[in-house]
């Protein structure tokens, strides 16, 4: 099964999840992307030279997980960021359509003046990593609270005062000639910016194969389950599981692949969340408890907007509804959950609880099933779903261990 699906823009809105902060979705990406095909624009890029650029600015960062780490790479001169250079190459790596940007997410931070960790300096650094370090520090620089316009004169000169050490000269040349016109900045700032990256591609769908869109989904499953260590499967876990319950209950060959593809992008939302929620051992508050009902809202729309296929982004972010409608954040009844909705909601609860989390250890058959069972008599989660678990246990709990 193939589907038609536009990869700039699969991208573009999938990498809105690497910029959750607490004052909602920065864009970083979207800037740094925008500055970077400004750069390869300037200098005569075009064709997969240009398409680089754009597909490892557009998930530069995706290495970077926690919000601690996001907010040292915030720090014009960061000292080490080499570590989640690599991580994010190991994850870029592993989807066979996106290798050749593996390698430009790894020497992103390479200084041009070399004392890096690993990899080349000067001119041995490929020229996609050479612009987007550019890029990326550009965008560090600039202050929200401040008019764009008036933020020019103090970046050029703190990119100057870095040229030839960190940054590429030349590339700084044209940087200085970007500057001068008020439209480059005013780009940046603009609430038209996701079109004008679309923009700058033909806007044309190409067949996505079901190993691409899966190698996709895996790739953003490393980055959701790197936010905690009691989470370092999670994505996975649910995949399998729900994958599993799915071929059990009936649905065919490509259902069960949009049944795992959900699984693996269901908490694409949970990046908006910071760890002292996600991992305190404590009762949440009703604040931060409001905190966590956003996610599945975020993944909802980041999933459509993406162009991933229905049901997918259906099946991946009704997993905290109830067959009563008690459920959130969309309060749907058991009229408007399909089936593949609610094995999502199965396979969440099973995997979180067979998981250690902060303030336990992970449950055994036992506990698990008295829980579920609770929760079907309340109307919560599917009765047929958990009977289905339960009467093929050991296969379900495979799906599971074989992940640790």
């Amino acid at each position: 099964m193939d589907f038609f699906i536009n990869p700039h823009d699969m991208l573009a809105n999938l990498s809105l999840c690497l910029d959750f902060f607490k004052e909602g979705i920065d864009r970083h990406h979207q800037r740094v992307a925008r500055i970077g095909l400004s750069l390869a624009e300037e200098i005569g890029l075009a064709g997969e030279e240009k398409n680089l650029v754009y597909t490892a600015s557009i998930i530069h960062d995706i290495g970077a997980s926690t919000w601690g780490e996001k907010q040292l790479l915030q720090q014009f001169e960061v000292e080490e960021p080499w570590d989640h250079c690599k991580n994010g190459y190991q994850i870029v790596n592993a989807v066979d359509f996106l290798k050749d940007a593996g390698e430009i997410v790894l020497y992103h931070h390479n200084r041009y003046g070399g004392k890096n960790r690993f990899g080349p300096s000067g001119s041995e650094i490929p020229l996609a990593a050479r612009i987007i370090h550019l890029a990326d520090r550009v965008d560090v620089l600039l202050k929200h609270n401040v008019n764009i316009l008036l933020q020019s004169g103090r970046v050029t000169e703190l990119v100057k005062k870095f040229s030839g050490s960190i940054f590429d000269p030349e590339l700084v040349g044209v940087f200085f000639d970007l500057a001068r016109r008020e439209c480059f900045w005013l780009n940046l700032v603009s609430p038209f910016l996701p079109g004008e990256l679309a923009g700058a591609f033909r806007p044309e769908e190409v067949l996505v194969s079901e190993k691409d869109l899966r190698q996709m989904a895996e790739m953003f499953a490393r980055v959701i389950d790197g936010k905690s260590p009691f989470t370092y499967r999670h994505s996975r876990g649910v995949a399998g599981v729900a994958a599993f319950l799915a071929g059990i209950m009936g649905f065919g060959p490509e259902e069960v692949f949009l049944v795992e593809v959900a699984g693996l992008l269901h908490d694409l939302g949970k990046l908006s969340v910071p760890e002292e929620i996600l991992e305190k051992a404590g009762a949440l508050t009703d604040e931060e408890y409001t905190v966590i009902k956003q996610h599945t809202y975020y993944t909802l729309n980041i999933l459509r907007k993406a162009g991933l296929p229905s049901p997918i982004p259906e099946f991946a972010a009704y997993h905290h509804e109830k067959l009563d409608g008690s459920g959130y954040p969309f309060r749907l009844d058991a009229s408007r959950l399909p089936l593949g909705s609610r094995i999502m909601a199965v396979a969440d609860v099973f995997t979180a609880l067979r998981e250690d989390r902060p303030y336990r250890p992970g449950l055994d058959r036992e506990k698990i099933e008295k829980i579920m069972q609770k929760m079907v008599l309340n109307n919560a989660l599917d009765g047929a779903v958990v009977e289905t678990l339960f009467s093929n246990y050991g296969e379900v709990d495979g799906c599971f261990a074989r992940l640790s």
